[in-house]
């Protein structure tokens, strides 16, 4: 890699981190903002049925901004950025003014709506930039850390609600002005060798699951928190949050060990350290032993489904949609939960919430399982069909051979070998390939990337002239 690509991956990395940091704040910002509102109308419990409401109607915007970023057309980029910042701003100041129950909660699911479409957008272009790079959980767990301590600074160094929205209202038009000045085609990125799964779409469908599943305890136990701080008995804001930037810092250095392999594993261990806090919290243990445990928990959640998420989108054919999944995934679950995980905690039948405790793990063991199958080690091309690879039609079983042995030769994974037989025997555009491989675009110069670094050559047409070369020298042989 020279100097001006790890310029390129350096700026690339400022960007992305900067940029999620700022949707960290702005939206957790938002959020204690609007639990605080809506408080001076209706009761705790109803705090967070509402405060569920809000983070539903995010999860709303996460998913169809994909919709949006297809059919609004690139010219038509700039006035939605701008509309969509008018309004959110206007709704930060509707909520912060809190005139009726019924204002506040309009204005609430319109703010977070349009949050929800400005950080599906924010995530994708993170997942363009550092879907690469080695160090996607530390980068990730970088952005959230930074964006929560400028929640705890806003917080507690702003006594005047009214200067609190101007200060997210000016970070959000920061947010839209960083996205109106992204520019359409592919990010140029490094290509760092990290764990594929072997089959994009599954991998990405047992994640949505292990991720919902997972929601359903952090969700009770974040219910169980505001519930506390909505009842004005304790302060969520105070310092034990900036455990949360501690644990995310924490979860981004440990989730990357071993190329992320551990991940998931790290996860489920911290989803039982949480469980504890909602056996603390329910059985009548100290209030903030129980926040503290939550706060350091949390923070490798949050870590953990964005970077899942971020790295598996480019291997989807809509990597727009799948980027902020995760968030869109967590935030419309604790919709869901909201109401269940209020009436459960409302019963005190500590033995009910310990049974329903034990078989989500049991769930959640299984499809982990599945999920961690999807990513064991990367398989080496051993045999190549015709019917594997688009547009090859039927081809003489030598070249199979000289293919699959080149595959092995330079350890290309079954993909890389299925990217690169479709490169060998194609003709058409980088877009077509990738149509037909079920690939992104920015999936398909990924792969080719890792290709051009295995074999030492620095294009597609060097790595064309390559494999010609290396045919014609073992065919010699």
């Amino acid at each position: 890699m020279n100097k001006e690509q790890d310029k390129k991956i350096t700026a690339g990395s400022i960007l992305a981190i900067t940029s999620l940091a700022i949707f960290y704040f702005v939206f957790l910002g938002g959020e204690y903002l609007f639990d605080n509102m809506i408080g001076y109308h209706v009761s705790s419990a109803k705090v967070v049925l509402a405060q569920g409401c809000i983070l539903g109607s995010s999860g709303i915007g996460f998913f169809g901004y994909s919709w949006i970023e297809r059919h609004a057309g690139v010219r038509n980029r700039g006035l939605l950025l701008i509309t969509g910042a008018a309004f959110s701003v206007a709704g930060i100041f509707t909520v912060e003014q809190h005139v009726s129950f019924a204002v506040t909660m309009t204005a609430g699911l319109i703010l977070f709506l349009l949050l929800g479409f400005f950080g599906s957008s924010i995530h994708y272009l993170a997942a363009q930039l550092l879907a690469d790079s080695e160090r996607l959980a530390g980068h990730v767990g970088m952005a959230y850390a930074l964006g929560i301590l400028l929640q705890f600074l806003n917080n507690n160094l702003v006594k005047v609600e009214l200067v609190e929205a101007i200060l997210l209202s000016l970070f959000l038009v920061v947010l839209a002005g960083m996205l109106s000045q992204k520019k359409d085609g592919e990010i140029e990125t490094g290509c760092q060798e990290s764990a594929q799964p072997k089959d994009g779409k599954r991998a990405a469908l047992l994640l949505v699951i292990l991720v919902a599943l997972m929601t359903c305890i952090f969700a009770t136990l974040d219910n169980a928190v505001t519930l506390v701080h909505a009842a004005g008995k304790a302060d969520i804001g105070q310092w034990p949050r900036l455990l949360l930037a501690c644990s995310g810092l924490a979860a981004g250095v440990i989730f990357d060990l071993g190329r992320r392999k551990y991940m998931s594993i790290i996860m489920y261990c911290v989803m039982l350290l949480s469980t504890v806090c909602v056996v603390m919290i329910q059985f009548g243990g100290p209030f903030l032993a129980g926040l503290i445990v939550f706060y350091l928990s949390a923070g490798f959640f949050a870590v953990y489904f964005t970077t899942g998420f971020l790295a598996l989108s480019l291997e989807m054919k809509r990597p727009v949609l799948w980027a902020g999944m995760g968030r869109g995934i967590n935030n419309s679950c604790a919709l869901i939960t909201g109401a269940f995980s209020v009436f459960l905690l409302d019963t005190g039948n500590n033995l009910l919430i310990m049974t329903l405790s034990l078989v989500l793990f049991a769930v959640i063991s299984v499809v982990l399982y599945l999920y961690l199958e999807q990513y064991r080690t990367p398989e080496i091309v051993s045999e190549l069909s015709t019917e594997a690879v688009p547009g090859c039609g039927q081809e003489p079983l030598q070249e199979e051979e000289l293919l699959a042995n080149f595959c092995r030769d330079f350890l290309l994974t079954k993909r890389e070998g299925e990217v690169l037989a479709a490169i060998l025997h194609s003709e058409e555009s980088a877009q077509k390939i990738a149509e037909e491989l079920n690939l992104s675009r920015a999936a398909l110069y990924r792969h080719i990337s890792s290709i051009n670094e295995k074999t030492g050559t620095g294009s597609r047409i060097g790595l064309l002239q390559f494999y010609f070369a290396w045919e014609k020298e073992v065919s010699r042989r």
